[in-house]
């Protein structure tokens, strides 16, 4: 966290205006509680007063008995008022602020830079923000309403027994600000382990999460990889243990010194004075009574404020991390906006372009430059780790170089609105995900809502050669993928998976088609289809498309190969051309080529 003094005050009032724009509700219905205090002063001290104090006043019996009627009917109404409260509007207020809450985090997270993902500072700061939602949510509304409920009861009830004998404001002072010092030490104690255990706390979670995905279930039932695994966890648990452990002491002696000042100096000091002043006849009977009756009443209104104002603080330095996260500047800001780029692509151009993921490391990009073209089919290729992943991360502005300009049609991209620049590209991502919906909402992408949007998912299945496994389902491309939530969901083969994410990049009908390593999972008489089938629509669509491939076989039918190295452009030109320069890619082009059985190019001439 931040060296910087964390303001309890500033802090609430940002995070009471977040969940302000959120669930407006859930305030009012967390000040609900004044009614509960103002029912615990009643009945702890105007009803005391009221009742002992009857034969002084010379109040008649049918008097008492008709107040004593009231304030039973009063809190049957409370009870069942409260009732409905807990059992019906609370719950439907927790589920909206914890909705609205976490959509602001996702927004957030979406928009945040890629490289953000790769950082695992980046997931402790998100983890932690994601814990002021799910959990530091509901107790600030809890110490705020306390607060103030708390707070305006505890002075009635205090000028009460002041009137009563000023000897109880020393009873009170003592114990509120010993629990107020040490409170505020315990919280900050809490909030210390909380932010240790952050990092251990995520590894545990990730032990959790992979026991009981499908996706690992293989692995995990073949290999002693959950040895691994376990081992993570325990260290985790230790080092969890660990830093308990380092602040126990501390913890356990001011939690010691808040419990003598709040009960022994406090609440048992008062009940002595109290016991004295009547001794000596200082006070009558019916004071006496409500003195008694407010000591309780106080000490434990007096403790729900200093522990409310100590939560207050604590709450605070969790919601710095809120605002820590939410109030992050990304390199790429997605919300800036930009100008509106053509419909039309004829060009792509990267000039002098060099990138490294890290100031302290090498470039994986050095000084390329090259030219895209519409029309015209592309690959980039060379052996993993070369730069080709890189590049596409470049071209769809997920990162911006260090050195060098992207133009499309002769204009940085920089000047683009960048949703809108992305939506010009269709994105066929190496590490593709299926998620737990329709095949049709997998290919667009979102919600289906009209027929002519099913239409184009089912026309992009058909070009990518998906659709003859789709067509044989149950409720075909209505069928449920995986079985995440659905006993019924359907698991498709790496292959078939492969073509459901093609079919995303023609489903989105952009001028520009980026595929990454798109048939890796495919067997050579699939990738031929595949590759037909692709560089067919590409053509016709006159698209702007590039395949990233280490396979030569994937980029021998394109008509500009790209050869990267090291971060370097090494080759350029078409198959026959770098076949005849005899150097990289005609190399890879052999070895790999031995691997066949029949001569893989000679299947794609045609094309």
């Amino acid at each position: 966290m931040d060296k910087k003094k964390t303001s309890t005050v500033k802090n609430s009032l940002y995070f009471l205006r977040i969940i302000w724009e959120t669930c407006p509700s859930s305030i009012f219905i967390h000040l609900i509680v004044f009614i509960e205090y103002g029912m615990w002063v009643f009945n702890s001290v105007i009803f005391m007063q009221y009742l002992f104090g009857a034969n002084t006043e010379n109040r008649s019996f049918g008097e008492i008995l008709a107040f004593i009627w009231f304030a039973t009917i009063l809190s049957i109404v409370v009870n069942i008022f409260y009732s409905w409260r807990w059992k019906n509007a609370f719950p439907k207020m927790l589920a909206n602020l914890t909705y609205g809450l976490s959509n602001k985090l996702f927004k957030k997270a979406q928009s945040v830079d890629i490289s953000c993902y790769e950082n695992p500072d980046f997931y402790n700061t998100y983890t932690r923000a994601v814990g002021v939602v799910s959990r530091n949510a509901r107790e600030f509304l809890n110490h705020f309403s306390v607060f103030f409920a708390s707070l305006i009861a505890a002075i009635y009830v205090i000028v009460v027994m002041i009137k009563i004998t000023p000897w109880s404001l020393l009873f009170i002072a003592f114990p509120m600000v010993g629990n107020v010092v040490f409170g505020k030490k315990i919280g900050k104690i809490n909030y210390n382990i909380n932010q240790e255990n952050t990092s251990a706390n995520r590894k545990a979670d990730y032990v959790n999460r992979v026991a009981f995905l499908r996706n690992y279930a293989g692995e995990l039932r073949v290999t002693n990889i959950f040895s691994v695994l376990k081992n993570t966890y325990i260290k985790a648990v230790d080092e969890s243990v660990a830093n308990d452990r380092k602040h126990a002491t501390k913890r356990f002696c001011f939690d010691m010194l808040r419990s003598v000042s709040q009960f022994v100096i406090g609440y048992e000091g008062m009940w002595l004075c109290a016991a004295i002043l009547a001794i000596n006849g200082k006070i009558n009977l019916s004071e006496l009574v409500v003195l008694l009756n407010s000591i309780g009443a106080v000490s434990w209104m007096l403790r729900n404020f200093e522990s409310s104002l100590t939560g207050l603080y604590t709450d605070s330095l969790f919601i710095e991390n809120l605002k820590t996260f939410l109030n992050f500047e990304p390199k790429i800001d997605e919300s800036k906006g930009g100008i509106t780029p053509p419909e039309r692509i004829e060009t792509i151009e990267l000039k002098n372009v060099s990138f490294k993921y890290d100031e302290k490391k090498d470039y994986v990009i050095k000084n390329v430059s090259f030219t895209l073209c519409a029309g015209v089919r592309h690959a980039f290729v060379g052996v993993n780790g070369s730069g080709k992943s890189t590049l596409i991360k470049l071209l769809l502005r997920f990162y911006d170089p260090q050195e060098g300009q992207i133009l499309l049609n002769g204009i940085n991209i920089k000047e683009f609105d960048i949703k809108k620049y992305r939506e010009l590209i269709g994105a066929a991502f190496q590490d593709f995900a299926i998620f737990s919906a329709s095949v049709a909402e997998n290919v667009m992408l979102k919600p289906i809502y009209t027929d002519d949007e099913k239409a184009i998912a089912i026309e992009a299945l058909k070009d990518s050669d998906a659709y003859k496994k789709i067509e044989s389902l149950p409720n075909k491309e209505d069928s449920i993928l995986t079985r995440e939530f659905d006993n019924d969901g359907i698991e498709l083969s790496g292959g078939e998976r492969q073509k459901i994410a093609i079919a995303r990049a023609f489903a989105k009908g952009s001028p520009v088609a980026i595929l990454d390593e798109p048939s890796s999972a495919l067997d050579p008489i699939a990738e031929h289809q595949m590759f037909e089938t692709i560089l067919r629509l590409c053509k016709k669509d006159k698209k702007l498309s590039v395949i990233v491939s280490h396979r030569m076989s994937s980029a021998a039918v394109c008509e500009k190969i790209f050869v990267f190295e090291n971060g370097s452009l090494v080759e350029e030109g078409s198959h026959k051309e770098l076949l005849q320069n005899n150097g990289v890619y005609a190399l890879l082009f052999n070895k790999q080529a031995k691997n066949y059985q029949t001569e893989v190019y000679d299947a794609y001439e045609g094309l």
